[in-house]
């Protein structure tokens, strides 16, 4: 018998399902069903959400994303939850895919690297509450051409900290638009940062709440008026624009800060 995929993917509904399979796909995830829907959608069928949550939460799977409400998720889980260093990542996510919200084994468990990667398929807003995290209040928008060197990426990453006033572990995100999702140099510039990278998509830039400057190249290439001041304007929330749109070494970036009153 086959090992089972590391991350399932589990709904309720048939809206949740369309969803799901969406989700499921793009992780190369498992699609876990009610028997009534499964087959239409070639996913594993159960009976029972409870019973079928308890064969997930058993230590085979890595993570769960669970298309459907919170406050399903939060009493299925419960009862299974031991250690964030050993429990399986799980993200909720709701039906139309507004909100992707890390729900356990946060940061230990990798769900905060896993909701950001759930909202970067859906356009849903991550939803993180970890104190490092919350804490961190700078977000950095990116560009790049293809094949951009993980060097140069870092090289531009730092000294435009260092133009804004900040340091990189300062740093909330990095944010781009959803063409550099398989851009290696700015993968592993992430990585080697520790930061979550957060790829938006096209439907994102035309947000009526901004008033981007247009720039030839990306207009031209990807309908868009930007990539780097857009990506961090709209990746943040209350921001105030820090560092504009600066090119440093081919590497467009620019840098927001998030405003809130309490802080």
């Amino acid at each position: 018998m086959a090992p089972a995929p590391e991350v399932a993917v589990i709904a309720v509904t048939e809206a949740g399902a369309r969803l799901a399979q969406r989700i499921a796909t793009e992780l190369g995830a498992e699609l876990h069903l009610p028997r009534p829907l499964a087959a239409g959608f070639h996913a594993v069928p159960y009976d029972s959400l409870g019973y079928q949550f308890a064969r997930l939460m058993d230590g085979t799977r890595r993570a769960i994303v669970a298309v459907m409400a919170q406050g399903i998720v939060t009493r299925m889980i419960a009862p299974h939850l031991r250690s964030k260093y050993t429990d399986p990542a799980v993200v909720t996510c709701d039906e139309v895919g507004r909100f992707a919200i890390s729900t356990a084994s946060g940061h230990e468990g990798g769900a905060n690297l896993l909701a950001h990667a759930v909202a970067s398929i859906t356009g849903a807003t991550p939803v993180i509450t970890t104190a490092t995290e919350a804490n961190r209040r700078h977000v950095l928008g990116i560009g790049c051409r293809r094949g951009t060197p993980q060097e140069t990426i870092l090289h531009a990453i730092t000294t435009g900290c260092q133009q804004a006033g900040i340091a990189s572990e300062q740093l909330r995100l990095l944010a781009s638009a959803w063409v550099k999702k398989d851009e290696a140099g700015l993968l592993a510039a992430a990585s080697s940062l520790g930061l979550y990278l957060r790829f938006l998509p096209q439907s994102a830039y035309q947000n009526p709440l901004f008033h981007f400057i247009a720039h030839d190249g990306p207009m031209r290439h990807l309908g868009i008026p930007g990539v780097a001041e857009p990506s961090a304007l709209l990746a943040a929330a209350n921001p105030r624009l820090l560092l504009p749109r600066t090119v440093i070494d081919s590497v467009t970036i620019a840098i927001v800060q998030e405003e809130f009153d309490h802080v």
